[in-house]
């Protein structure tokens, strides 16, 4: 269509001409429904367009309220360091979640550190060990524990207990000795050393660990953890005669021994019934000792080594001389249950010469009393001779 004014093409549904800005005049046929569709379409579409623009702008101020709602509540007031750089940095919230991550990985970092090298998680790695049974690591691993507390109880423990694993009873009888001296009343401790001298058959020092224990509840360990092996009524060592060996229970059970060096049972072993006689030589006296359950105490052992000496010289009365009336010689030793033997003639006296019973007569002339003390074990003393001359 164009338009009155100018006569120039104008674009369909126009108000005003682009070209002269007058109002447009329509020239072509003149429809009156159209027209009237064109200024429904106008007024609709402006009022279509005012009512969006008032949609936006009441969308974006509920926008910004919510925005600055949501700083005001989350964003509380920075305070400024007077530091320019710093202060552009902080007041931005990303750099401050960026900082604050950075120094909560850092201190988590540093808290890692400081655990994974700790006592404890030295000790947790050792018992992890133990429990893959890898005791010469475990016992490595402990130590290094140990290297972190010097004065650890647990760990000496710990390390005493995979000794006895691998049947080191010296290392871990020494490490656990240590332990007892920081503590003297730890159970724990006393656990071990118990099952320590049980597994070495070292009942001597269980028993004498049991008679030193410091209180009752660490003594009911002993009857709780064990059964008490017998003791002996003479210690094993170096004696110059026999010695009667009397064994004793603690729990009155029944005991089985040996004095040939085997490790005695109910079958191998002697019923103990009475006193024991340990003679000349060396003997290992084992013993073992039953509860009323059947349970066994370990072994004791003692060790004796007999060796008799010779008895020593009698004592003769008088001692020698020269006599010119009748006179008695008196023989004497200190030697329970001896016999004494003489000769006149010069000869050395044995068990088969002369045996004195009482004073013998010296007899007339120049005459040597020879003299010796036989003991029970048959040793015989040096001998003694005695020079008397009678003349009557």
């Amino acid at each position: 269509m164009k338009c009155a004014n100018c006569g120039k093409e104008i674009r369909a549904g126009s108000v005003y001409c682009e070209h002269c800005g007058k109002e447009a005049m329509i020239v072509s046929e003149y429809n009156v429904l159209e027209d009237e569709v064109l200024h429904s379409l106008l007024e609709d579409d402006d009022a279509f367009a005012k009512r969006q623009a008032a949609l936006k702008k009441k969308q974006e101020e509920i926008a910004r309220q919510n925005a600055v709602k949501e700083q005001a509540e989350e964003e509380p007031e920075v305070q400024l360091t007077g530091n320019a750089f710093i202060d552009k940095i902080w007041n931005v919230k990303r750099n401050r979640i960026i900082f604050i991550v950075s120094i909560i990985a850092i201190l988590l970092s540093i808290a890692a550190i400081i655990f994974f090298t700790s006592f404890r998680f030295k000790m947790i790695q050792g018992n992890s060990l133990d429990n893959k049974g890898q005791y010469e690591a475990a016992i490595e691993m402990y130590k290094q524990a140990l290297d972190k507390d010097p004065k650890s109880v647990e760990a000496r423990v710990a390390i005493g207990k995979d000794y006895i694993n691998l049947e080191k009873y010296d290392m871990a009888e020494s490490i656990l000795l240590e332990a007892l001296e920081l503590d003297k009343e730890s159970v724990d401790v006393y656990k071990a050393l118990i099952v320590l001298y049980t597994a070495s058959g070292e009942s001597n020092k269980l028993r004498e660990l049991e008679e030193n224990a410091p209180t009752q509840a660490i003594r009911k360990l002993f009857s709780d953890n064990v059964v008490t092996p017998p003791a002996a009524s003479v210690k094993g060592g170096k004696y110059k005669e026999d010695q009667e060996v009397t064994l004793t229970c603690g729990m009155g059970g029944t005991m089985y021994y040996t004095i040939d060096g085997t490790t005695p049972d109910k079958s191998t072993g002697i019923l103990y019934l009475g006193p024991i006689k340990i003679e000349s030589g060396e003997t290992t006296l084992k013993a073992i000792a039953y509860n009323d359950k059947a349970e066994k105490s370990v072994v004791m052992t003692e060790k004796y080594n007999i060796s008799y000496e010779a008895p020593n010289y009698p004592t003769v009365s008088p001692r020698s001389g020269h006599f010119d009336k009748p006179t008695t010689v008196t023989i004497t030793t200190d030697v329970d249950g001896a016999k004494i033997y003489y000769t006149w003639d010069g000869t050395l006296p044995t068990a088969n010469s002369e045996r004195y019973y009482g004073p013998i007569d010296i007899p007339e002339g120049n005459n040597v009393l020879s003299v010796i003390v036989v003991d029970k074990h048959g040793m015989s003393s040096d001998v003694l001779r005695a020079n008397y001359e009678y003349t009557p």
